[in-house]
């Protein structure tokens, strides 16, 4: 079972359900509370999960960049990129 640097045991979440958490945590901390996800458990989970993603001489793993990758096509703008940077930061303490 993989080890999250925390060195707590994980499950490993598919790509899907990693995304669908990323868009839930997202639509509710930046304003969409009746349809987002508040749960902090679920937060740290997701943090776990795009830490054990990244290896040592990357910032930004794989999955992260696959689910970035959603905010530079239609029907999103350059805004909502820097919307989706800004709340990583601000909420899930990851620095790009």
């Amino acid at each position: 079972m993989p080890v999250a640097k925390s060195g707590l045991a994980m499950d490993i979440m598919t790509d899907a359900e990693l995304f669908d958490a990323i868009d839930g945590l997202f639509a509710y901390d930046t304003g969409c509370v009746d349809s987002g996800i508040h749960d902090e458990t679920l937060r740290e989970r997701v943090k776990r999960e795009l830490e054990a993603d990244c290896s040592a001489s990357q910032l930004v793993g794989p999955r992260l960049t696959a689910f970035a990758r959603r905010y530079v096509e239609a029907p999103y703008s350059l805004e909502d990129m820097a919307s989706f940077i800004r709340w990583l930061a601000d909420y899930m303490d990851i620095e790009l």
